[in-house]
């Protein structure tokens, strides 16, 4: 597996998206489409203009691309152009995305996916699903989620006859997925240049090429590395691509760890060109690496000359987010009250004021009611799946019960009924040979003897073998499921799991105590994750002196000693030694700073004198 430094790679993701022209281009575009709004008399093709406008913005100015989307959307609802108002809503979607309204985002990028899977346009579907990657990464920051989107986005990439979207998909997917081997990783890389040269598509190629550099990084080939990332700042340079020159400055920085004077000159290089994108937050992730290099560099005029720039930064982008905010309350206050604000009228600008402040205040209300029914929603689902769980792994304990002993009774059929039989004709065959004195049916009854024999000792050996293959496809069933239970909510990603269960010790045991002993399992895995805060955990199964011993460990901080008197805290373990004393067994726990120790004992004489 590839691992990259943390806040260089980051820088590379926040740009994956803004590798599509270059900023001259984009102030050149700009400047043709304001020029030609006053002569377009088509309302269809002034909307289209003003999309337009509002995509340009998209990676310099999200205000301004709120603003065209906002604009464009009114006039497409007025005369019902559909398609035009689906790409304002995308624009407004992005505009939340970027100043930090995830939810709403997310929740308008996916009306807009239905519209688009509507119309049956696949390059805007796969548009909406970046967009989406990009907004969960930042809000919900659920990494399975992503890499499984990114995976049908490229799976519906096949379907396209122009696909030159999908260099930016392969880019993004082999980025973001850090569990992908080294080849993978190449292989999407590849694939991603593969198609960027085709369409000569120079930003992507760059990109690519930067991406290269820091694979290159992270397997110590360093002088490959800074040739490659030499080669990218020009060319990002020569293309006037401003996010792609930042993010090749990035990655010379990584070229001088020991040097922390000349990473703070590359810092600096990169922030005057972020000054010229007009993008604050990038500008502000510049100045706050500038200000670990100048505190580990202990210069002191340079740490205040960070620390001034940096608030002029922060102050800049609050000042746009104010105004963005403003011109958000006042859209929705304006869409609620029929447009009542009047330049005109004092009076009635004062109440819209009174209903944009309320506006304000109704939204945060909203947001954090919905911000808690979702957490509330996220609880209630986590407990229908752990109910789910455990319902299928009863159900497969009772399967492999009813297989047990239909293979038992098999095997008593066997060995009562044909085995009985075959040696009843054994006995005959027998007699009969000694009360005849014809020597070739002597030989032959001899034979048919021998062959009886054979038959009865395979009939005696399967019935054996179905008694004994019960009890271990039983005990094996039951570590499977414990398994599924310790995979499913301890990831192998965060936690150690140390699983031990010693078969013979479950021979005997019925369905009813396996169950119970599941649940008790469950119960002490949902406290760790909960409270325990631990790296290790083990879980052993064993026996010692006719008694079945389970022991459930882990290495997190202890039972505090107050909370433990809180009975809401203390509710997982009570509900252990219930089910424990249900059993009549025994439950110790040893709880310190270094972790906590459950140990269940429960008598196995009563079972095993019953069974056999």
């Amino acid at each position: 597996m590839l691992c990259l430094l943390p806040k260089r790679s980051l820088l590379l993701i926040l740009l994956i998206y803004v590798c599509n022209n270059s900023a001259q281009g984009q102030i050149q575009q700009i400047e043709q489409e304001l020029q030609g709004l006053s002569l377009i008399k088509d309302s269809v093709a002034l909307i289209n203009s003003l999309n337009k406008l509002g995509t340009l913005y998209r990676t310099r100015n999200a205000d301004s691309c709120f603003y065209y989307g906002v604009k464009a959307k009114g006039m497409a609802a007025k005369i019902h152009y559909q398609r035009g108002q689906i790409e304002a809503s995308h624009l407004i979607a992005f505009a939340f995305y970027k100043r930090g309204l995830y939810a709403e985002s997310l929740e308008l990028l996916g009306k807009i996916l239905s519209q688009y899977q509507q119309l049956n346009d696949t390059e805007k579907i796969i548009t909406v699903y970046l967009d989406m990657t990009f907004v969960m990464n930042k809000g919900v920051s659920d990494r399975s989620k992503i890499i499984s989107l990114l995976q049908k986005t490229i799976q519906i990439g096949k379907k396209l006859k122009k696909d030159s979207i999908m260099s930016r998909v392969y880019a993004n997917y082999g980025l973001r997925n850090s569990n992908l081997p080294q080849d993978s990783v190449y292989y999407y890389l590849n694939k991603s240049e593969e198609i960027a040269s085709r369409y000569k598509d120079e930003n992507i190629l760059i990109y690519d090429r930067l991406w290269r550099g820091r694979l290159l990084v992270s397997k110590g080939q360093l002088q490959e590395a800074l040739t490659l990332a030499k080669q990218s700042l020009l060319e990002a340079r020569r293309t006037g691509n401003t996010d792609l020159v930042i993010n090749a400055l990035f990655l010379m920085t990584e070229f001088h760890d020991k040097n922390p004077k000349k990473q703070l000159e590359y810092y600096y290089q990169a922030y005057e060109v972020a000054q010229k994108n007009g993008d604050n937050s990038i500008e502000i992730y510049i100045l706050h690496n500038a200000l670990e290099t100048a505190k580990q560099l202990g210069d002191k005029d340079e740490i205040i000359k960070v620390y001034f720039e940096l608030d002029k930064s922060i102050t800049a982008e609050w000042e746009k987010s104010k105004k963005f905010i403003n011109d958000y309350v006042a859209y929705n206050a304006v869409q609620d009250s029929n447009k009542l604000l009047s330049e005109k009228n004092a009076q009635r600008t004062i109440w819209l004021l009174v209903i944009s402040f309320s506006s304000v205040v109704i939204v945060l209300g909203i947001y954090l009611m919905m911000l808690r029914r979702d957490r509330k929603a996220k609880a209630q689902i986590e407990a229908l799946n752990d109910m789910a769980n455990m319902q299928i792994m009863t159900m497969e304990e009772a399967k492999h019960q009813a297989v047990k002993e239909e293979q038992q009774r098999l095997g008593q059929d066997l060995h009562d009924g044909l085995s009985s039989s075959i040696a009843a004709i054994r006995y005959q065959l027998e007699t009969l040979k000694m009360d005849t004195s014809d020597i070739d049916l002597k030989k032959k009854l001899d034979k048919l003897q021998k062959e009886t024999e054979k038959a009865y000792k395979v009939a005696r050996n399967k019935s054996h073998e179905w008694f004994s293959a019960a009890d271990e496809q039983q005990e094996q069933s039951f570590e499977k499921q414990i398994i599924l239970l310790t995979d499913n909510s301890l990831p192998d990603s965060r936690y150690n799991k140390d699983i031990h269960i010693d078969n013979s010790a479950l021979s005997g045991v019925d369905m009813d105590t396996r169950i119970a002993l599941l649940r008790i399992i469950q119960e002490a895995i949902t406290n760790i994750i909960k409270h325990a805060r631990a790296k290790n955990v083990g879980i052993l199964i064993y026996e010692e002196e006719d008694t079945l011993l389970l022991t459930i460990s882990d290495d997190g901080i202890g039972l505090d000693e107050k909370k433990s008197r809180n009975s809401n805290s203390t509710m997982g373990l009570q509900s252990i030694r219930r089910r424990v004393q249900s059993l009549n067994g025994e439950t110790k726990i040893h709880s310190d700073a270094n972790g906590t120790e459950i140990i269940v004992s429960i008598r196995l004489a009563t079972w095993r004198h019953t069974t056999h």
